[in-house]
């Protein structure tokens, strides 16, 4: 039926509220009894829950998850009670005994799924440990196939391929290293064994010549070092995010423009993977010369030059910088009037300020 609603509706009024009158409390009940089980019940359970939560009900918090924990198809016997309950009608006898009993029944079937849900549940830890535990227990059957074939002298333990194996069952870089921290004990007992200073050792494995010793200690190794192996090549690498280069620069403190030496400093972005920084504090007249570190460039982290060689590069005063300073042009000008000037050179700190011209950035 297209529109179900309007059809309870029509043929048996709207959704009921009690008036009060006790004289007919049994036939409005029955009445509003009706009304419901002839409607749709997806709502019995957001009725119920309602009711539950509403100031009138008995039921507390926990009580309420428990029940809420439950399906739909659990509430089509009594929801309508819990409607009936919260739009005023009496509390009767029948009505109650039935919700109760329908609401402890449901509170202990929610106890039983949240208990199961605790023991099913296991933290990814346990279940690392048990999946390791299944893999070897594997390993050790197979490691016992290969010690019949080399008893035997048969082809299983040269055509058996860890890596293959390991491939198969998709083993986990964790898992495969712990793996192979479990099978390393066995293959340094076999590097005793292949010394020979450990008489028990010898004596142990007596029962195998000594080709067959090191066929078994090239078998065990070929378990371990595929454990390690597949290990090292699919554990994840955590990429850095990329920082935008301006983002980079924000920070860095410096003087954009110098008018009384005629003076304009590069954009700090520049900064970025140099290999050459050429800066000049107008406040103290102090010209310095950074050189990144042999095989790596320089950049910047807050106001601070990093990565440069504290060895190479170098700072000194210098004399009469209204017509030197801006006379630097490329790196032969520079080591012109670094040459000619007589002060004492330092080793620069790295730091640039709001009286910092940045001159040149050689890549």
């Amino acid at each position: 039926m297209k529109n179900k609603k309007a059809y309870i509706e029509r043929a048996f009024g709207s959704e009921p509220v009690w008036n009060g009158d006790t004289e007919n409390l049994d036939v409005d009940v029955l009445r509003a009894i009706n009304w419901y089980v002839g409607g749709d019940k997806k709502n019995y359970k957001k009725w119920t829950i309602e009711w539950m939560k509403s100031k009138d009900s008995p039921w507390t918090k926990d009580q309420i998850d428990l029940v809420r924990r439950c399906p739909l198809s659990d509430f089509k016997h009594f929801g309508h009670y819990c409607r009936m309950l919260s739009r005023g009608f009496p509390a009767t006898e029948s009505i109650n005994k039935v919700v109760n009993t329908e609401l402890n029944s449901l509170i202990d079937k929610g106890k039983n799924k949240k208990d199961s849900r605790k023991e099913n549940s296991i933290s990814p830890h346990e279940r690392m440990r048990e999946q390791v535990s299944e893999f070897a227990g594997e390993l050790m059957e197979i490691c016992d196939k290969g010690m019949e074939s080399i008893k035997e002298k048969k082809t299983y333990h040269k055509t058996f391929k860890f890596d293959d194996w390991l491939q198969q069952r998709d083993v986990g870089y964790k898992q495969s290293e712990m793996l192979g921290e479990l099978f390393s004990p066995a293959l340094a007992e076999l590097d005793e064994l292949l010394n020979g200073k450990d008489k028990q050792l010898v004596e142990g494995y007596s029962f195998l010549k000594k080709p067959q010793q090191k066929q078994l200690h090239k078998f065990m190794m070929s378990l371990v070092t595929s454990c390690f192996k597949r290990s090292a090549s699919n554990k994840p690498v955590r990429r850095k995010r990329r920082i935008s280069p301006r983002k980079i620069v924000s920070k860095v403190q410096y003087l954009q423009i110098h008018k009384e030496y005629g003076l304009k400093s590069v954009d700090p972005i520049d900064l970025i993977d140099s290999k050459k920084v050429v800066v000049y504090n107008t406040r103290y007249n102090i010209l310095g010369v950074y050189y990144a570190k042999e095989h790596e460039t320089m950049t910047v982290k807050g106001t601070t030059i990093q990565n440069f060689c504290p060895q190479k590069s170098e700072c000194r005063t210098i004399k009469n910088p209204t017509k030197i300073i801006k006379t630097i042009k490329n790196e032969s000008s520079l080591d012109k009037i670094w040459n000619a000037q007589h002060s004492m050179i330092k080793s620069p700190n790295g730091r640039l300020n709001e009286h910092t011209v940045i001159l040149k950035v050689f890549k």
